[in-house]
């Protein structure tokens, strides 16, 4: 399952629709880039709108805002001419719909704690080294490079792999889908028969254990796929 694409036109972003034999409810997956297009933003809130419900990700933590300052300093570059998720997401089509399933503010301001002050030592030199890089030389196809994203990992993702950063994947990734699953699980378990569209916008990393999940322990399959551009190169 490709989540993120990068061609030679534009970078695209997949949204799959999952249906279980039996069962009346649905689940729409919409791998989220997290600086596109404002087109992008729109049609992804045009096609949340008519989810019934929808859950969505977002930590309130300053202690997090390190992490997403490269993405803050992309809506600066006016070449780039591209805005952030939370610029660009029309929340007031589905305001009434949002279901946070995140880790909560104060779980995530522990759990960065106790990350290795090595750890976070690395990322207060690396993440303000790229974003001057960014502000200085980056381009559209420069946050392309890297940005394409299948179910398995790429050979590049492979080779590159830094165990250094194994800790901080597993509390931004794994930690948070598993926050995520409970929730899917409970409705599920709950709306098995309800005829019901659960729109669920993550992260596209996210969608590795979600996709896995439903349709691997809870056999949901791949009922319809659609393509949504992110940005043209």
């Amino acid at each position: 399952m490709q989540f993120i694409e990068k061609n030679s036109l534009n970078v695209r972003s997949a949204v799959y629709h999952l249906k279980k034999d039996g069962a009346s409810l649905e689940f729409v997956l919409f791998p989220m880039v997290h600086v596109g297009s404002n087109e992008y933003y729109e049609e992804i809130s045009r096609r949340l709108s008519f989810c019934d419900l929808v859950l969505s990700e977002g930590v309130s933590s300053k202690k997090g805002n390190l992490l997403t300052l490269s993405y803050r300093i992309v809506k600066k570059i006016k070449r780039m001419d591209l805005v952030t998720q939370q610029e660009g997401i029309k929340v007031s089509l589905f305001r009434e719909k949002i279901l946070n399933s995140d880790l909560g503010g104060q779980a995530f301001d522990a759990r960065w704690t106790s990350l290795p002050l090595s750890l976070k030592g690395r990322l207060f030199v690396l993440i303000p080294f790229y974003v001057v890089y960014l502000f200085l030389f980056g381009t559209r196809e420069t946050l392309a490079e890297s940005i394409a994203l299948e179910d398995f990992p790429s050979s590049d993702e492979i080779l590159h792999y830094d165990e250094g950063f194994e800790q901080l994947d597993t509390f931004l990734i794994d930690e948070r889908d598993r926050r995520l699953i409970d929730h899917i699980v409970k409705l599920h378990d709950t709306s098995y028969q309800d005829k019901k569209t659960i729109g669920i916008v993550y992260g596209a990393m996210h969608m590795r254990n979600v996709t896995r999940f439903l349709m691997h322990k809870l056999n949901y399959r791949i009922a319809k796929s659609e393509w949504v551009t992110v940005f043209d190169l």
